[in-house]
């Protein structure tokens, strides 16, 4: 799993995080312990999002799906991750171009913009409730789009932040709450 930077500006939103039934220890892969889901979008085809999804179209999420989570899932959470390179091998920077909490586990689509009842949206990384993927022009990033499956016994709370529910939800622990997950990822460069 990536090894996250996390930028300096998440820092006043850990007062937000409320995550039941998770504790902090050591970064790892989210997927090592939890069943694996299929998630993909029948709008992207290959690698690189399209212009449509970004703010260089309508700027609005691609329709996504994803295949069976376990029964004992109580809730889904969706990230739109942007790992952005940094100079000389330094690294990237994470940011969150679009975090959802809420999602009811007998859903198998999403057609945003309309979110499902039950469902809503955490603060991203530009400190809005919205998805944008806009990076600056000229620049190419990766956008991972992840689902975590929550059990019945953990929750993310109404008014959350996106980049530090995702590293609690990316802490791997024997109390880690995350029972599935899936991933893709696609690439944009802004003109």
């Amino acid at each position: 799993m990536r090894n996250r930077l996390i930028a300096a500006s998440a820092a006043p939103f850990l007062s937000v995080l409320a995550l039941a039934g998770c504790g902090g220890a050591t970064t790892s892969d989210p997927a090592a312990n939890a069943t694996k889901i299929t998630l993909k979008s029948p709008a992207i085809h290959g690698r690189t999002m399209p212009a449509l999804y970004t703010c260089s179209g309508r700027n609005t999420p691609p329709p996504l799906e994803w295949g069976a989570v376990p029964a004992a899932t109580g809730s889904l959470v969706l990230f739109v991750t942007g790992i952005t390179p940094k100079g000389k091998g330094d690294g990237y920077t994470i940011s969150i171009a679009w975090a959802v909490a809420g999602i009811d586990p007998s859903l198998h689509r999403l057609e945003a913009p309309h979110l499902p009842r039950g469902a809503v949206v955490g603060v991203a990384s530009n400190g809005r409730r919205a998805y944008s993927v806009c990076p600056p022009p000229g620049h190419t990033v990766q956008y991972q789009f992840e689902l975590y499956g929550l059990p019945h016994n953990a929750a993310v709370a109404r008014q959350f932040a996106g980049l530090p529910i995702l590293d609690a939800l990316e802490t791997h622990n024997s109390s880690s709450p995350t029972n599935a997950y899936g991933a893709f990822v696609v690439t944009y460069k802004r003109p």
